[in-house]
């Protein structure tokens, strides 16, 4: 690009951004870190503990003040669900703990920073038992060990896959469990219905979602329909349609069962204030823990606008932090030295080619992902949605760039002619590049990302929170991942440089300044190359699903022929492939 001092290559604009950026985004995540230590009277601790096969457990311990071995508090596992982690559902563990509870959030096997582990151990922990454990039980005994925990007052919640994991190791160990309240778990609702209420020897709370995709899956019913079920019925001992919220039971004789009936899907469960508040009255009757904060009373947004606050300032890092390298006398030799002036392709050539590029990665989605969802992980691609979405980027990259070949031999080559019109040279060079500048150029692309990722790990070992928002989030890289990350790296190295060749050949490319709307224009028209497809598909999903009560691309394939709910988690990760697309060119 034009060196230019009213551009961002300027070497003053570019350090003044960088260094604004990176303040912001101090300032922004401490703020974050404020609201979920509860102005500092929770301290939360990483914690890591072994299972009897050698597998390291992680999880994130809440400790409100003046909890103590002379002043125990009660204590609540928290579990999220399936292909998550602990921050997903930390708002919980934020409010519960600032209430006076002490809160244990854990990271399933296979999860987040905890090991990964097969067969017998990673769905029983161990015990032999055939039951989904996912390591509770574990963590469970974990938590007990502590003398500042209330062993008479113990809570269980999990989310979805998490439900079910709580409920398993609830009914294992039911003389420990004072209270448990799996929420948006498909599961446990087939639990309720198949399972004799009074083997459940301790309080129930569970959420009954509007819109929960996976009650839809479990019944094959509207969810507002399943109040009225017989044999749910049956569970709360009652002959009447259930009343939302009402406590059927006693929760002084742990005999209690209430259903909660939020306006919600099942993603929504993690971001929802009346959902949080039905978490909270629930555990407050069971087991109180003495404090009087109206479960009305929530902090947790405030966190989640910190936290979005403090991603655009990474971005913004990420963006100037990139131009104080290119000014650099390294990766000096990759700036454009001259005005260059790239036009777009013409009007019908430009409309197809964005068209193609938004519809065929919404034809794949779900047909091919889907059949990606049963091959199994290896020792290089060991993490299995990730491994979903890295082949199925790689396979949509694949036949875009197959097409881009038809068009470019049938008609690019002969009226767009040098490297420079499909963005593949660099600096000064108009007919390609040599191998030394490629790899400088993946030098500087390394650079840039570590410079990022070096400021997300200190943040998160300063602050114990990851740059999040609802389902996107920009982890910590741990040296235990870092072992398998290159993977994952040149495959998506792969996928955003087919990507980054088509947008700049449809967008075309100019560095002179002097147009307005020019940046303006390139940007939006990028944006519809790479995540045109999955925005329509992620809007029309939720607009569907909030109309009909049902999901749809709720595709079936054996042994779920009538829809199979690895479709719903793919379209539920929609919301993840959006941001995730757009920010990571």
């Amino acid at each position: 690009m034009e060196r230019n001092k009213s551009t961002l290559s300027s070497k003053h604009t570019a350090k003044v951004l960088a260094f604004v950026s990176l303040v912001l985004v101090f300032v922004f995540m401490g703020l974050a870190s404020y609201f979920n230590s509860a102005g500092g009277k929770v301290t939360i601790r990483d914690i890591y503990y072994p299972d009897a096969d050698g597998n390291i457990m992680h999880g994130q311990l809440y400790i409100p003040k003046g909890v103590s071995s002379a002043n125990p508090a009660p204590a609540i596992l928290s579990t999220h669900g399936g292909s998550d982690y602990i921050q997903m559902v930390s708002n919980f563990a934020l409010e519960l703990s600032r209430r006076g509870y002490v809160v244990l959030a854990v990271d399933a096997y296979g999860s987040g920073s905890t090991d990964y582990a097969t067969g017998n151990v990673a769905t029983s922990a161990g015990s032999g038992e055939s039951y989904q454990d996912g390591g509770t039980t574990l963590a469970l005994n974990h938590l007990l060990n502590y003398d500042f925990v209330d062993s008479d007052n113990i809570g269980l919640m999990g989310h979805s896959m998490g439900g079910t994991y709580i409920a398993n190791a609830a009914l294992a160990n039911a003389d420990k469990v004072k209270a448990i309240f799996p929420y948006a778990s498909g599961s446990f609702f087939d639990m309720m219905k198949s399972t004799d209420s009074s083997r459940f020897t301790f309080n129930v709370g569970y959420t009954l979602g509007k819109y929960d995709e996976f009650l839809i899956f479990a019944s094959g019913r509207n969810p507002v329909e399943l109040l009225g079920d017989e044999m749910l019925m049956e569970f709360f001992k009652t002959d009447q349609p259930i009343v939302p919220g009402k406590t059927y039971g006693s929760f002084e004789d742990a005999t209690a069962r209430v259903i909660y009936a939020p306006d919600i899907s099942h993603t929504e469960n993690t971001i929802s204030k009346n959902m949080m508040a039905s978490v909270l009255a629930f555990f407050e009757q069971a087991m109180p823990s003495g404090t009087k904060i109206p479960a009305d009373q929530q902090v947790w947004p405030l966190k989640e606008l910190f936290s979005v606050c403090a991603i655009v300032a990474l971005l913004s890092f990420a963006i100037g932090i990139a131009f104080v390298l290119l000014n650099t006398e390294v990766f000096k030799p990759l700036v454009q030295s001259e005005k260059v002036q790239i036009s777009p392709l013409n009007k019908w050539h430009r409309t197809i080619g964005i068209l193609l590029a938004i519809v065929i990665p919404m034809l794949t989605y779900h047909r091919v992902g889907l059949r990606l969802a049963t091959v199994p992980a290896s020792r290089f691609f060991p993490m299995s949605w990730a491994n979903n979405f890295a082949w199925l980027s790689l396979i949509n990259s694949a036949i875009l760039l197959g097409v881009f070949l038809i068009w470019f031999f049938a008609y690019g080559r002969k009226h767009r002619k040098g490297a420079q019109a499909y963005g593949l040279a660099i600096g000064s060079q108009k007919t390609g590049c040599s191998c030394r500048q490629i790899a400088n150029a993946f030098l500087y692309a390394v650079a840039v990302v570590f410079c990022v990722y070096f400021v997300v790990n200190l943040c998160y070992s300063m602050f114990k929170i990851d740059f999040r928002f609802w389902q996107f989030g920009i982890m910590p890289i741990t040296l235990k991942r870092f072992s398998y990350i290159w993977a994952y790296l040149l495959s998506f190295i792969a996928v955003f440089g087919v990507l980054n060749v088509i947008g700049y050949t449809l967008v075309g490319y100019s560095t002179d300044s002097n147009g307005k709307y020019a940046a303006l224009k390139q940007y939006a028209l990028n944006w519809l190359v790479g995540v045109g497809g999955f925005a329509i598909l992620l809007v029309a999903y939720f607009t569907i699903l909030k109309i009909t009560h049902y999901p749809p691309f709720f595709i079936g394939y054996p042994p779920f022929l009538n829809g199979h709910p690895n479709a719903l988690v793919y379209s539920m990760k929609l919301i993840t492939m959006v941001p995730s697309f757009r920010s990571s060119p």
